[in-house]
This record gives C-alpha cells, sequence and structure tokens, in this order.
C-alpha cells in the first residue's frame, strides 16, 4: 500500500487494516476455489498480517446473557356491546 504524506510519517489505520484483512482473505477463498493454492497461501497470510496490525485477536468470547421475563398475558374484552344503527360496512 502506498500513502503520500508530506514532512510526517503515516500509517495505516485500524479500519483500513481490518479492509484490507477482508479483502485479502476473499481474494483467497476465489484463488482457493481455483485450484491456485500457493497464491491462496500468500493472500491469506497477507490477511493475517493485516489483522494483526489492526490489533484483531479473535472474536469476542460467547457470554451467557438473561433477559427479563415478559410480562404477565393480560386478557382484554375487545368486542362492543353497544348497538349502531345502519349498514354493516365494516369490510
Amino acid at each position: 500500500m502506498w500513502v503520500a504524506s508530506v514532512g510526517r510519517p503515516s500509517e495505516l489505520t485500524r479500519d483500513a487494516h481490518l479492509f484490507f484483512a477482508d479483502r485479502y482473505q476473499r481474494l483467497g477463498h476465489v484463488h482457493r476455489a481455483h485450484h491456485r493454492i500457493a497464491r491462496a497461501e500468500r493472500l491469506e497470510e497477507k490477511a493475517r498480517e493485516h489483522l494483526e496490525a489492526a490489533g484483531w485477536r479473535g472474536p469476542p468470547y460467547a457470554a451467557a446473557m438473561a433477559m427479563p421475563h415478559p410480562p404477565r398475558f393480560a386478557v382484554t374484552n375487545a368486542v362492543s356491546h353497544r348497538k349502531v344503527d345502519g349498514p354493516d360496512d365494516a369490510a
């Protein structure tokens, strides 16, 4: 990756490293699917290097999460008992 800088050193950001890691990994999968194993391994190694540069240590560990009990079921009588005069055009 070539980065232009004037008078100060520059580095890729963490997000840029993660982007390149994702792209190299995907490209490696494509090459592996086309039976170009050596090229795929080189690309996957580049992806690992970018992941390490980004500080990636793997996905977070799974944790048990608790949810509150839902509220008690409420029974509602939603039927009208009033007589309405006129045509029934509810539909």
